[in-house]
């Protein structure tokens, strides 16, 4: 290159520069096209395909598209140009439009989405004077499951071994789904996957447990979880455990009398399958007359007897197997309330025997302590020491008389002694007279030993008790 061609190369490379900075500081370089890096459609379904368009000042939307890219090359699917309108090949003029065309948006809408529109479409944005600008998305198909619980190949039987209760299942899902049982029971899940021809794929998942009648009527829940779903997406599925007849007999009330009527005993029974069969005997002997089974129910058509005392067995069954309850009768003599009366009738009359005789010994007491001759010494004041301070000194107290002694030999002693202290007799002069008392006669020696009394000289005489003989 010559100098002179060098230099014209490189004077016109700076302009080029200079345009582009002059273009990005006054805002002419500012466009931009903005799309989802993926979008997912649902097989059969519609798909909405965003292209926002940013054109910056000064510049001038010409035509917005999108292309499809394939194996053999990229190829128009629609065209945008406000100057000559909407462009769409044929093969996509029924499933293909524009959302709302305008110089800031270039979205279109893709209807009934089938395999074969999976890949990458570019939105590209023209304008004048910086030309093409553009962006590019994948799209992937969603295939959503057909889901559906079936139940198990075998009936639930109480008491059985494990087995499949139901199976939930989420058909031809592309990717494939996510499933899974919600239960309280103490089961487990086994889950299985098969590949379709289609590119899809089935689950299938059981659930395992073994059966047991207290979980009759009982409810799983199956949940699928898929990409496709806008929400997760749930089938409940109630148990139908079969079990044998559970058997209760009514109407006896353990009040049942000679003589009573309209009585009658009934035979329930809660099974699954319903029970189809009912039936009345006795155990201990024949049937009584007067007695009518109708279906499950044991009719006495008569007042009850002394012979209707026994054992009876009600049997039901289903296809499951065959039950039973017995039921033992016992006829009273009376009836339950007339028995409490009786009870109480006795009680009232024991109650008042009892009543009348504790009275009775009340007012025998009374009388007889009323009757009671008064004691010996009634009259006689006996001068015993305070109870609430110490006796006084024996030189301050009365002569004694000791216990035992009548009054009357006291008084007649005193007697004596003041007539020999009146004639000056000593006890050398004493003559040893007796007098009796009153078990006998006695000697005055004697009487004298046995007697420790005193007589005082006042106006009258007291007697007092020999506080010696009365204190401890």
């Amino acid at each position: 290159m010559s100098p002179s061609s060098r230099q014209i190369y490189l004077g016109l490379q700076g302009r080029v520069a200079l345009f582009y900075l002059l273009c990005s500081i006054t805002g002419v370089w500012g466009n931009q096209v903005v799309v989802p890096q993926r979008v997912s459609a649902v097989l059969g379904k519609n798909v909405t395909l965003e292209c926002r368009v940013e054109v910056g000042a000064n510049l001038t939307l010409t035509q917005s598209s999108w292309e499809r890219r394939l194996p053999s090359g990229s190829v128009t699917v629609a065209v945008y140009n406000p100057q000559f309108g909407i462009s769409i090949p044929p093969e996509f003029g029924q499933r293909l439009s524009f959302r709302s065309p305008s110089s800031h948006d270039a979205t279109i809408i893709l209807k009934n989405v089938g395999f074969a529109d999976v890949g990458m479409y570019t939105c590209k944005v023209a304008t004048f004077p910086l030309g093409n600008t553009q962006a590019s998305t994948t799209v992937s198909v969603l295939v959503e499951p057909k889901v559906y619980v079936s139940a198990g190949s075998t009936a639930l039987i109480d008491g059985g071994n494990e087995t499949a209760v139901a199976t939930c299942i989420a058909e031809r899902a592309r990717p494939p789904a996510e499933v899974s049982w919600e239960s309280n029971l103490f089961g487990q899940s086994d889950v299985q996957l098969f590949d379709e021809a289609n590119g899809t794929t089935s689950t299938q998942v059981r659930y395992l447990w073994q059966p047991t009648r207290h979980v009759q009527g009982h409810t799983l829940t199956c949940v699928v979880r898929h990409p496709a779903l806008q929400s997760d997406f749930r089938i409940p599925y109630q148990l139908n455990v079969q079990f044998a007849p559970d058997i209760s007999v009514v109407g006896y009330d353990g009040d049942w009398y000679m003589g009573r009527e309209n009585v009658q005993m009934t035979c329930k029974a809660n099974a699954n399958p319903p029970a189809h069969h009912f039936r009345w005997i006795r155990l201990d002997s024949e049937m009584p007359e007067g007695v009518e089974i109708i279906n499950s129910t044991l009719l006495f058509l008569r007042p009850l007897q002394r012979n209707d005392s026994g054992v009876y067995r009600c049997e039901v069954a289903n296809i499951i197997n065959l039950r039973s309850r017995d039921v033992r009768i016992l006829i009273q003599d009376q009836s339950r309330a007339e028995r409490s009366n009786s009870i109480a009738v006795v009680g009232a009359v024991m109650g008042a025997a009892l009543a009348l005789f504790l009275i009775a010994a009340f007012i025998i007491v009374i009388f007889t302590a009323r009757k009671a001759p008064p004691p010996a010494s009634a009259g006689k004041l006996i001068d015993l020491p305070p109870t609430h301070k110490p006796p006084p000194p024996y030189s301050m107290r009365a002569p004694a008389v000791p216990l035992g002694v009548h009054t009357s030999q006291v008084a007649w002693l005193c007697q004596t002694r003041r007539a020999e202290r009146r004639h000056g007799m000593t006890d050398g002069q004493r003559s040893p007279t007796t007098r009796p008392g009153p078990a006998g006669a006695q000697s005055s020696t004697q009487q004298l030993s046995r007697l420790g009394w005193a007589c005082h000289h006042n106006e009258t005489d007291q007697v007092s008790i020999n506080h010696r003989e009365h204190y401890v």
